[in-house]
């Protein structure tokens, strides 16, 4: 079970916490373990148990409060070693996929560049001209490139490769 970092928690912790924090710039770097994404790891011993939490989680609740449950500790400034909490703000978990995909750093591959990708982005293109200048039907197109109807319909209605222009 994660631990909750409460705020009489964090504030025990505060001294130690602080020493492993480069306050020179603008973002305040975590200077200890990091995840490798960047994050910053903690530890705390309770009970002769040690529970490892992220920076700027202990970071967000020693400045502004505890975190509601559910919610994320996101980062403005986009640095995942970054503890500043002026740079740290809480979301929900569709907050924050939102804000990774805005950022540009959601890394699922799309297109022709997914691993399980049968077409191509020209191949795209011409299943939409096939049907769009009714050349083919769609039951033709199916069969032509191996793929279901249901498939081609999302194609042609832009529900699928929706970034193919």
């Amino acid at each position: 079970m994660p631990l909750t970092i409460t705020r009489e928690l964090a504030e025990s912790a505060a001294p130690r916490f602080l020493a492993k924090v480069d306050r020179s710039g603008d973002c305040w770097l975590w200077t200890a373990s990091r995840l490798k994404a960047g994050y910053g790891q903690f530890g705390f011993f309770i009970n002769r148990k040690l529970y490892t939490v992220l920076a700027h989680r202990v970071s967000y609740v020693l400045h502004h409060g505890e975190i509601p449950d559910g919610m994320f500790v996101m980062h403005t400034c986009d640095n995942p070693s970054c503890v500043n909490p002026a740079h740290l703000t809480i979301g929900t978990p569709a907050d924050n996929s939102a804000d990774m995909t805005s950022k540009g750093r959601s890394h699922r591959p799309k297109g022709e560049i997914h691993p399980l990708s049968k077409l191509t982005e020209d191949d795209i293109r011409e299943i939409r001209r096939l049907k769009a200048e009714r050349v083919m039907t769609q039951r033709e197109i199916s069969r032509l490139y191996g793929l279901s109807e249901s498939t081609v319909c999302q194609i042609i209605r832009r529900l699928r490769w929706d970034h193919v222009k």
